[in-house]
């Protein structure tokens, strides 16, 4: 009988220590997913971002424009749009993905070239090559060539460190999912080929 105790004492206190170190795996898990969704696959830059560290528009409910217009590091991209008559086209349906440069993307620009992109008919071309009349995945994508709204194709190389470059330009995830699509932030602006 006193062995039969001793068992049973035994068997409490392993099932004790069984389920406390279940519970800390579990917590520890449930602590980790967060910072594990971190680590995304390079070409997950398309994809809109599942963390909470992202302000709640990277999953916007509003359409592209809009959504552009509400971000202050897009000024100058939405400002250029209106300007060419664009901005009232991300307002549509779509599926649309779109390549954003942001505010210091144009500030960078050379005085040259900024003279060039001026014109009202190579303003119009520039912008429409940040346009893409479709969503994309990231299937295959590794020195695809994806068609833009302006006619020439825009290639997207995935370097050995992971970043997304399209042409010359870095992109910037997480992508940010609008309801007619998918903006794509950059860190310059993207300039056709014979430009």
């Amino acid at each position: 009988m006193l062995i039969q105790k001793k068992n049973t004492q035994n068997t409490k206190k392993l099932f004790k220590r069984l389920a406390l170190i279940v519970g800390i795996a579990g917590v520890t898990t449930f602590i980790s997913f967060p910072v594990l969704a971190k680590f995304y696959p390079p070409l997950a830059l398309f994809q809109p971002s599942a963390y909470r560290s992202y302000p709640s528009y990277r999953n916007s409910e509003k359409n592209i424009a809009d959504t552009l217009a509400e971000d202050s590091k897009f000024t100058n991209f939405v400002y250029e749009l209106k300007q060419a008559g664009l901005l009232d086209e991300l307002k549509q349906e779509g599926p649309f993905t779109i390549f954003a440069p942001s505010d210091e993307a144009f500030n960078a620009l050379s005085k040259d070239v900024y003279q060039r992109y001026n014109q009202p008919e190579n303003r119009l071309k520039v912008l429409k090559y940040h346009l893409v009349s479709r969503l994309i995945t990231e299937k295959n994508l590794n020195g695809a060539e994806i068609r833009t709204a302006e006619g020439k194709s825009v290639k997207v190389t995935v370097g050995s460190d992971g970043i997304v470059k399209l042409n010359n330009a870095v992109g910037k995830p997480p992508s940010i999912q609008t309801k007619n699509g998918v903006i794509v932030e950059i860190d310059r602006l993207l300039l056709p080929p014979e430009f």
